[in-house]
This record gives C-alpha cells, structure tokens and sequence, in this order.
C-alpha cells in the first residue's frame, strides 16, 4: 500500500486532480462492492412497461407508439449518440404524470423513488424567477451528481411551462452529441418534459379530426409536431427561445389527446377493480360519467379534465351506496 502511494506521488498530477483522481477511484471502488448501477437489462423491463402503457393508458395510441420504440431503441444501445429527450404535450388529465411513472417504475427499481430518478415540480423545486441563477447552479449539480453514480438516469420536469425562462438551458451540454462532459458519460439518461403548452391546439385538432368522421387513430405525429415545438418556442414557460428546441435537441413531442368518454369511462372501470368494486351495476358507472364537465356544447364528446376527477368522483358515488349494492 505505502510503495501504491509512493508511486502515486510521483505522478504529473495537480492538487485538484489529484482531489478528483481520488474522488473517482473512491466511487469505483463504492460502486464495485455495492454496486451502484447494476446491469441496465436487469431493470428496464420493456414487455412490462409495454403491457402497462397499452392497458392501462386509455386514448392514447401515439404514445403507445412512439415512447415506447423511443425508449426501448435508446435503452438498448450500447452507446447512443445522445440523452433521449421526450417532451410530453396536453391537456390536464391525459396522462402525462402517469406514463412518467410508468417509464420510471419499469426502467428503475424503485421507481420515482429511485436514486436515479428526479422527479422535478417546477413550483415545488423553481418557484422564484428571482433566483435563477442559483436554480442553473444547482440544477447543473443535480444532473452532474445523478449520473456520477450511474448513467442510466431519468429526470422528469413537471410543470415544464411555469419553470423561469432559460433555466433549461442548463441541460444542453448534457442533452447534446457530447461524449463526455465534466468526465462523465451522460448520452444514457433521458429527460421528460411534461407541459399543458400546446393543450388547446392538440384539443382543436382532435376536436377538428373528430367532427369530421375520421377516427383518432388515424391522427399522427405529422399532424402535431411541428405546432407543439412552435407553442414551446414562442409561448411563455421553461422552453421559452430555449436553445435546446433552438438546436432540436428535443427528440419526440408527444401529443397527450383529449380523452372521450368511452376513453373516461375505461379509467373509471380500472379504478373501481382497484377498489375490488368491479361487479357494480352499470347506472352506477354511467352517474359517474355524468358528474364529468365534457365539451363541446353540442356533443360533449370530450372530457375535460380527462380522468384526473375519476378518483373524487367514484369515491363520492361509492359512499353514497348501500351495503346490498357494493
């Protein structure tokens, strides 16, 4: 051990790199005994994430498609060219929220509460503009301190359209075709953004697709992309003149569709099997669905909070019930 040292001594090294050289040598050996990041394959379980997002997220047929070859193409690369970057776009209710926790629950044991998971609330975490640039510097130190014990890392912005103008431009470097930044290799993370930016334009053109007879399906990626990259460029929020949509960094944006009732009363029939309540009589369902706000006026073919007051709705409707008809 004393000769190790001396030899060690003797190397070109400074004083701050020596601190890093040991800072590093410390974490390898940390990460060989406990094993900071396991085999990747051992936790991204791509036929459960897929089973979760096509039975448990309703109405959403382009998320069902691109998330997931997104994320199983990135996953599976030995070594892509850069972080996957995902920018979830809708109304409230759709199931942005949800899909992220899908992802990180499949892909990271533990799921949001991983290590290598952040999931970040812009009025939680962001709340003063006042402060940004002690938001970039710590921010920057999130990132840096996450990937430092693995490379297969997921952070989450949510509420992407109330975080201060230009904050994300912090994560650039680490989201650009960079093979190293500050040592570390960062092209095996991915970044969600999840933002109502671009929720009204995504409800007109289903809205508009649907009174003309043609099925959501037939919807595609070409019929949103380019809009919602637009709403977030110009329209107030964190990817604001960003440099990241500037320099396409952002992979895919995924348009969240308002959901119809059809789409509704699916989530209200899983929740009511949560509840092991799954045998009620159908008036029961349907008085659900009629305490929902839908639009427009003249068919209230959509919902318009989606399902995100299934949960309150059903809950209040099962209190209401006698023993005989639970």
């Amino acid at each position: 051990m004393r000769l190790v040292f001396l030899i060690l001594l003797l190397l070109p090294f400074s004083r701050a790199n020596w601190i890093d050289y040991l800072m590093n040598t410390t974490t390898d050996l940390y990460c060989n005994v406990l094993t900071c990041c396991d085999d990747p394959n051992i936790h991204f379980k791509y036929h459960f994430l897929e089973r979760e997002i096509k039975t448990l997220v309703f109405g959403q047929h382009l998320v069902s498609d691109v998330v997931l070859n997104a994320i199983k193409s990135h996953w599976l690369k030995e070594n892509p060219q850069k972080a996957l970057v995902l920018s979830f776009h809708g109304p409230t209710g759709c199931g942005k929220n949800y899909v992220a926790e899908i992802i990180a629950r499949n892909a990271f044991s533990g799921g949001l509460r991983s290590n290598q998971v952040k999931h970040i609330v812009a009025t939680n975490d962001f709340p003063d503009v006042r402060k940004i640039n002690e938001y970039r510097i710590s921010l920057r130190d999130l990132i840096i301190s996450t990937v430092k014990k693995c490379p297969r890392a997921l952070f989450i912005f949510d509420e992407t359209d109330k975080l201060p103008a230009k904050l994300l431009d912090t994560i650039k470097p680490f989201i650009d075709y960079h093979p190293l930044i500050s040592r570390f290799d960062f092209r095996k993370t991915i970044f969600i953004f999840l933002s109502n930016r671009g929720g009204s334009e995504i409800a007109n053109i289903t809205l508009e697709n649907y009174e003309n007879g043609f099925p959501r399906e037939q919807l595609t990626m070409n019929h949103f992309e380019r809009r919602l990259s637009e709403h977030a460029y110009n329209e107030d929020g964190g990817l604001k003149d960003s440099s990241i949509i500037f320099h396409h960094l952002i992979d895919h944006y995924i348009p969240f569709l308002p959901l119809q009732k059809e789409h509704v009363k699916s989530c209200i029939k899983t929740y009511l099997q949560k509840r092991r309540h799954d045998n009620l009589k159908p008036n029961v369902i349907q008085k659900i669905l009629d305490s929902l706000a839908y639009f427009p006026k003249s068919s209230n073919a959509f919902s318009a909070f989606g399902c995100k007051r299934v949960v309150a709705k059903t809950d209040l409707e099962l209190s209401k019930l006698g023993n005989d008809e639970l």
